[in-house]
């Protein structure tokens, strides 16, 4: 058993600004600028974790809790697609979250499950009041479990990946002015339905010749084809109406790859 009680400070002289086009595309547009101690100054983030990690006879077991802040970020940085979407304005975010992990080694077999939980907020001092909100992407719970196993020159492994939803603003209604704006609830206080996800793949490993190796492999993401929804944002139509625009992961896809190493 070991104990591992770990601390980091770092800071960042350049950002990011996002500016995202007004349309049903939602397209990003990024560049980054230098620190200017005025509208971008420089980023320093603070972190701490402590974490226990156990590993015999093939068991591998590992616990961490950790806290995490940054500071100095532009709110143009973070991509907001809600009533923050234009301004300017410099705040913070904090991370607080544990993991969990349990390997197991059997003879040709590999399993693997992991646990997050995590709380990440903003903090503006000129947005939501000056009051705590949800972090774009401030997903609480995530499970991953895999299983791989390997045959002589044949690989196969499964996967799952599980998580909450991810936060997003809903639209309260229009605002009756010459611009006809849309008017948000609070920022961030709803969540997209939980994303589900499941691989599978293979590999198969062989000679061309004495010199000359090759792998073949395929795999298939989102096996069970399940319609899952990442990130959700509104505009407005023509009529004047509220559009809801959707980005969705991909569906069922396959994939093939082929290898050769000399």
């Amino acid at each position: 058993l070991r104990l591992e009680i770990l601390g980091e400070l770092k800071s960042q002289s350049i950002a990011q600004i996002i500016d995202l086009q007004q349309d049903f595309f939602g397209i990003e547009k990024r560049r980054w600028q230098l620190a200017d101690d005025d509208k971008v100054p420089v980023i320093t983030s603070q972190q701490a974790s402590i974490g226990l990690n156990y590993n015999r006879n093939g068991l591998l077991i590992n616990a961490e809790a950790y806290i995490k802040n940054v500071d100095g970020i532009t709110a143009r940085s973070q991509g907001f697609q809600n009533q923050f979407q234009l301004v300017n304005d410099i705040g913070a975010y904090t991370i607080k979250g544990v993991d969990f992990l349990i390997n197991k080694q059997f003879n040709k077999l590999s399993t693997w499950l992991s646990y997050s939980y995590s709380k990440n907020d903003y903090q503006f001092k000129n947005l939501n009041n000056g009051n705590e909100f949800p972090n774009n992407i401030d997903i609480r719970n995530i499970i991953n479990a895999s299983v791989t196993y390997n045959f002589n020159a044949l690989k196969v492994g499964v996967g799952m990946n599980w998580h909450s939803g991810r936060p997003y603003t809903s639209p309260l209604d229009l605002q009756d002015d010459s611009n006809n704006t849309i008017e948000y609830d609070l920022p961030n206080s709803s969540r997209l339905n939980e994303y589900l996800r499941t691989d599978i793949s293979a590999t198969y490993s062989f000679k061309l010749s004495d010199e000359i190796n090759a792998e073949a492999g395929a795999s298939i993401w989102n096996l069970l084809n399940k319609k899952n929804t990442i990130n959700r944002f509104y505009r407005l139509n023509d009529d004047a109406s509220i559009a809801t625009i959707d980005n969705e992961s991909l569906y069922f896809t396959p994939n093939f790859s082929f290898r050769v190493t000399f």
